[in-house]
C-alpha cells in the first residue's frame, strides 16, 4: 500500500511539473505574440510617417452639361516619402486627373487624400488647400506657365514673395542661386520670350523647388523639349531625388522614361491596372544611357560644320526661276508708274 501510495504521489508532483511547464510555455507565447504584435504596428506606424501622399478610394467626375465624365474610379495609392514615382497610361487614362488632385488643383469628387498628413476633400477651404499648395508642393507644367512680363528671377522669386518668409535680398539669392543650380545664371535677366524651351523648362523647375517643398509634382516635363535638353532636365530631377531626396511624381507617356523611377503606376479608364517595381540595375543602366545622351549632346555643336550643306544658290533652278518672277515683278512696277506719270501729265 505504501509502495503504491508513493507512485501516486509521484505521478501527481509530475503532473504539477508539466502543468507548469505547459504554462510558462503559454505566457511566453503570449509575451512573443504581444512584442510581435507592437512591432507590427511599430512598423505600420513608420511606414505611415513615411507616407508623404496617401490616397484613398478617390473618385473625380468632370460635368459636360448636364453629363457627367468620369475621370478616375476608385484610385487608392501610396507615396513615400523620398520616391520617385511614374504615372504612365494612354491619353485619357486618368494620369493628369490623378496629378492635379494631388497637387489640390482639382478637389476629388469622393474619396480622401492625405498629402504630407493634411486630409484634403472636396469639402476643404480653399485657404487651407492654397496653403499646402505654397508651402508643401512644387508643380512643373508641360507648357511651363511662366509670366511672359517677368524675367527668369523674378518668375522664381514669385513663390518665395507670396510665402513672405524672406526678405527682398534673400528671395533675390536663392533665385539667382537656384538658377545657377540649373545653369541659368547668365539668363536670369532674360523674358521667358527669349528663353528657349528647354531653359524655361529649368526656370520652371526653379520656380517649382524656391519655397522648398516636400512633394514635386511633373505633368510631361519633357514633352516639348528634344533630346539633348530632355536629358539637362532629367539630369537636375535626379539629382533633386537623390542628393535632396525630394519626392518626384511624374506623369509621361515616354516608356522609356520608367526606368528612372522606383515605381510605376499604369493608369487605364481612371483606374490603377497594375504598379510595377523598377529594380536597381535598371535604374543605374537608365541613369548610365542618360549621361552617355548629355556627353554626346555636349561634345557635339549644333553648329558643327558637318551639319550643313553650302550650296550656291545660282546653280538651281528654284533661285533661277525666282530671279525672274523678281524681275517680272519689277518690271510691272516700272510699267505701272510709267501709266502713272502720262496719266497725270496729260
Amino acid at each position: 500500500m505504501a509502495a503504491e501510495y508513493h507512485s501516486f504521489e509521484i505521478a501527481d508532483e509530475h503532473n504539477a511539473v508539466e502543468m507548469e511547464v505547459q504554462a510558462r510555455k503559454k505566457q511566453d507565447a503570449s509575451v512573443l505574440s504581444g512584442e510581435i504584435l507592437f512591432q507590427s504596428l511599430t512598423d505600420e506606424n513608420e511606414k505611415r510617417e513615411d507616407e508623404i501622399v496617401r490616397i484613398r478610394n478617390l473618385h473625380k467626375t468632370y460635368l459636360l452639361g448636364l453629363e457627367g465624365v468620369p475621370a478616375l474610379r476608385g484610385v487608392s495609392l501610396k507615396v513615400y516619402r523620398g520616391e520617385f514615382l511614374c504615372i504612365l497610361g494612354k491619353s485619357g487614362g486618368g494620369k493628369t486627373s490623378l496629378l492635379n488632385c494631388i497637387g489640390t488643383i482639382d478637389k476629388p469628387t469622393k474619396g480622401d487624400i492625405y498629402i504630407c498628413g493634411k486630409r484634403v476633400s472636396s469639402k476643404t477651404p480653399d485657404a487651407e488647400v492654397a496653403s499646402l499648395r505654397l508651402n508643401n508642393i512644387g508643380f512643373c507644367f508641360q507648357t511651363f506657365n511662366l509670366i511672359s512680363s517677368m524675367t527668369a528671377v523674378e518668375n522664381v522669386e514669385l513663390p518665395m514673395i507670396l510665402e513672405g518668409r524672406r526678405g527682398g535680398p534673400q528671395m533675390r539669392e536663392r533665385a539667382l542661386s537656384l538658377l545657377e543650380e540649373v545653369g541659368l545664371r547668365n539668363r536670369a535677366k532674360h523674358l521667358p520670350s527669349q528663353l528657349s524651351g528647354g531653359e524655361q523648362q529649368r526656370v520652371t523647375i526653379s520656380r517649382a523647388i524656391s519655397n522648398d517643398p516636400d512633394l514635386l509634382l511633373l505633368d510631361e516635363p519633357t514633352g516639348d523639349l528634344d533630346t539633348v535638353n530632355s536629358s539637362i532636365v532629367l539630369n537636375l530631377l535626379l539629382r533633386l531625388n537623390k542628393k535632396q531626396g525630394m519626392t518626384l511624381i511624374m506623369v509621361t507617356h515616354d516608356v522609356s522614361l520608367k526606368y528612372l523611377s522606383n515605381r510605376v503606376v499604369h493608369m487605364l479608364d481612371g483606374k490603377i491596372s497594375r504598379i510595377e517595381e523598377i529594380s536597381e540595375a535598371q535604374r543605374r543602366d537608365a541613369e548610365e544611357n542618360l549621361n552617355r545622351t548629355l556627353s554626346s549632346g555636349k561634345d557635339k555643336s549644333p553648329f558643327a560644320e558637318e551639319e550643313f550643306e553650302i550650296r550656291d544658290p545660282h546653280k538651281h533652278y528654284s533661285f533661277h526661276r525666282f530671279a525672274e518672277k523678281f524681275k517680272q515683278l519689277k518690271l510691272s512696277e516700272q510699267n505701272i508708274d510709267i501709266d502713272q506719270k502720262i496719266s497725270v501729265e496729260s
